[in-house]
């Protein structure tokens, strides 16, 4: 006989592991089941979309969801009801549209809830709602637009440099920003300057003062000529304090994190990457232990700041709690004020329960929302003011400052040391009409810095400056432009390839919208007012999507190939006919390439002769170990590797070996990445020797 469970009430989510959460809030009645992700989504080997009948998305069950949903169909309670619990942004309403659509069950609900605590649950399935066709129409027009754009540019590409080069809507944006930030660095010329300090004393009390004014105005001293001018007309001059000004300063503590502010902080301070931030902190959110993790708010609940204010009284004091409860202005005009910022659901929860990177993740949040709570670190600014006595009085002005704290506020969360108070100490004492003596003057020459690189914190920062992306897209674009390889990593710094570089030229100068700023914040502009019903599905698509097609069909006929690829003349003769080799820009980098291909195909890798390595980290191979001819420096799609001068008669390869060798067997280290981007250096005995070096950190 067929056993049959006494359940009344199926509920949907998308994890396992937040499957696993709920169950524990929810009684008999109900059976709690997971999608396991998308279940349905537009194809993969094909363009999915019929553009002649309104942008119709072709969607399919994608491969290995059909049991998922086979099974969600057989778990449906005969008279019961159906609550579809998928994340509460537009990503999880259109899971929920798919699962509705696919159960076509009689009592289907939708309930949503920003914090996986059981109070939330319970009072989400108290008060359903139903599915929003509104945000399921704004998230079906991104991802059909980002389909049309995707393939159809991917496909320009391919024409026009080679087959499995991509493009994408957002980013091509992000890539422009990471190229253009390296060309700035490129052509900024550095500009001379110089720091003038002059050491004085009167009786015990030393200060070092700098010059700062000239005329009454700010001065900074271009050349040696002009420091050794000053110095001439300073002379033995004594300083006379002219001013002595304190100002008391306030520093108000910082909102609670949201997506952006969050994986910047985290690659900051923990080093992590957007896409391990978020892959962390939906593991918190899962368990239940911080709010939903997708969220462009700053707001807390009255619940959540009720529980913070008790924590601050019990840890840290009376005196570091507000008269009233601090509430913040969100930045973003969309935000939605029934998300909460990021925090977590139990102040109490003890985070050395969880693993050793959710705990650092989860401690930032722990502190960054308790803290937001709490009153403002007060310092003392400390500044005076000198001038030469005499004939210089009134033309120079020097000054020296410190700064004191007089109260720590907020920052007693963070720990770390107060600010430096021994300067204080040592110019407290001076008064107004204090005479010093020059004991001798210090000059340093320096030089201007060019822009920093972006970093994977900072590119954020920018991308969300610029309205461009969306909290759930900003660690998808910056690992999708560095898995395509348009742009690599240099320590915490992303640097553009050639690759990328050609890409982004390619996409300027013949598709200026698409990589405009104010473009793509405006097409983000208009999705979101499809998800208030303010825009209709078929006019914006059709708006974005003809233009593209016309930009498409004008370089199809005006750009040549050879115009994108060939980047370079050379002075090398070609070994196969003798004609000139030109700089030719391939899937792996630059390499010389005959002038006459495609009728000619000789070619040359740039770096054959090894000139381009550094022979001072790095083995110079000499010989292959299979036939024991000469080795050559190649490229490939995972970076330089000797090779056989005899490929492809003789495939014998090895990786770059550094000269530093493996303590346990002997032979040389190699460099690798882990699944995470981070690179470490192991044995090249790997996987006989499993050796891999510590990093030791600097203390």
């Amino acid at each position: 006989m067929k056993k049959t469970s006494n359940y009344k009430n199926l509920l949907i989510v998308e994890s396992p592991a937040k499957a696993k959460t709920i169950n524990k809030y929810l009684g008999s009645d109900f059976k709690v089941m997971a999608t396991v992700g998308h279940v349905i989504d537009l194809p993969k080997s094909k363009l999915g979309v019929d553009i002649e009948n309104g942008y119709v998305p072709l969607f399919e069950t994608i491969y290995g969801k059909a049991k998922i949903l086979k099974d969600l169909k057989k778990a449906v309670p005969k008279g019961g009801h159906v609550y579809l619990a998928m994340d509460p942004d537009r990503e999880g309403e259109a899971i929920a549209w798919h699962v509705q659509d696919f159960l076509k069950a009689k009592s289907v609900k939708r309930v949503t809830f920003h914090e996986i605590t059981k109070d939330a649950v319970l009072d989400s399935i108290k008060s359903p709602t139903v599915v929003n066709q509104d945000l399921v129409e704004a998230q079906k027009a991104r991802r059909v637009l980002d389909r049309l754009f995707g393939y159809k540019l991917s496909e320009l590409l391919w024409e026009k440099m080679w087959y499995g080069l991509s493009a994408g809507r957002v980013q091509s944006v992000a890539l422009r920003l990471v190229v253009e930030r390296e060309e700035e660095r490129e052509a900024f010329k550095p500009q001379e300057y110089w720091e003038f300090f002059v050491e004085v004393k009167k009786e015990k009390e030393k200060l070092t003062i700098k010059l700062i004014k000239r005329d009454g105005k700010k001065y900074v001293p271009k050349s040696k000529t002009e420091v050794d001018d000053i110095q001439d007309r300073l002379g033995e001059s004594k300083y006379k304090v002219v001013d002595i000004v304190k100002k008391e300063i306030k520093k108000n503590p910082y909102p609670p994190y949201t997506t952006s502010t969050l994986q910047q902080s985290a690659n900051n301070v923990l080093g992590f990457s957007s896409k391990r931030t978020m892959a962390l902190a939906q593991r918190l959110y899962q368990a239940g232990h911080i709010t939903y993790m997708r969220t462009d708010s700053v707001y807390l609940g009255q619940k959540a700041i009720e529980e913070i204010r008790d924590v601050i009284v019990e840890k840290y004091g009376k005196e570091y709690l507000p008269y009233a409860p601090r509430y913040f202005k969100n930045r973003s005009k969309n935000a939605q004020e029934a998300h909460e910022g990021i925090r977590p659901t139990d102040f109490s929860f003890d985070a050395s329960k969880l693993g050793l990177d959710e705990s650092k993740l989860y401690s930032l949040i722990w502190k960054r929302a308790v803290s937001s709570q709490m009153m403002e670190k007060r310092v003392e600014n400390l500044s005076i003011y000198l001038e030469p006595v005499d004939k210089l009085k009134n033309i120079y002005t020097f000054s020296v400052g410190a700064q004191k704290t007089l109260f720590d506020g907020f920052r007693i969360v963070y720990g770390g040391k107060k600010d430096e108070e021994e300067i204080l100490q040592e110019i407290s004492n001076v008064v107004k009409g204090d005479t010093f003596n020059k004991k001798k003057f210090v000059v340093e020459q320096k030089f201007t810095q060019p822009p920093s690189r972006y970093t994977e914190a900072t590119l954020v920062k920018k991308l969300e400056s610029l309205g461009i992306g969306r909290p759930s897209t900003y660690a998808t674009i910056i690992s999708t432009i560095q898995a395509r390889e348009y742009v690599t990593r240099d320590g915490k710094f992303l640097l553009p390839t050639e690759v990328g570089r050609v890409v982004t030229h390619f996409l300027k100068g013949n598709f200026a919208d698409l990589v405009d700023y104010q473009y793509t914040a405006n097409v983000e502009d208009k999705l979101d007012e499809i998800a208030k019903g303010k825009v209709e599905y078929i006019p914006f698509l059709d708006g974005e999507y003809k233009p593209l097609m016309k930009d498409i069909q004008s370089a199809k006929k005006s750009v040549d190939k050879n115009d994108v690829v060939i980047l370079d003349s050379s002075k090398e003769k070609c070994s196969e006919c003798g004609s000139p080799m030109v700089v030719r820009l391939g899937r792996y980098g630059k390499f010389l390439s005959c002038s006459k291909f495609p009728e000619c195909k000789g070619m040359k890798d740039l770096d054959s002769n090894g000139d381009s390595l550094d022979f001072e980290k790095y083995l110079k191979v000499e010989k292959c170990p299979k036939c024991g001819s000469r080795m050559l420096l190649k490229n490939s799609k995972y970076g330089k590797f000797w090779a056989c001068e005899k490929y492809p008669e003789c495939k014998g390869k090895i990786s770059l070996l550094l000269k530093e060798k493996c303590p346990e067997c002997g032979s040389p280290l190699v460099e690798r990445r882990s699944k995470w981007g981070k690179s470490f250096k192991g044995c090249s005995g790997y996987p006989k020797c499993k050796y891999i070096k510590k990093d030791i950190k600097k203390k």
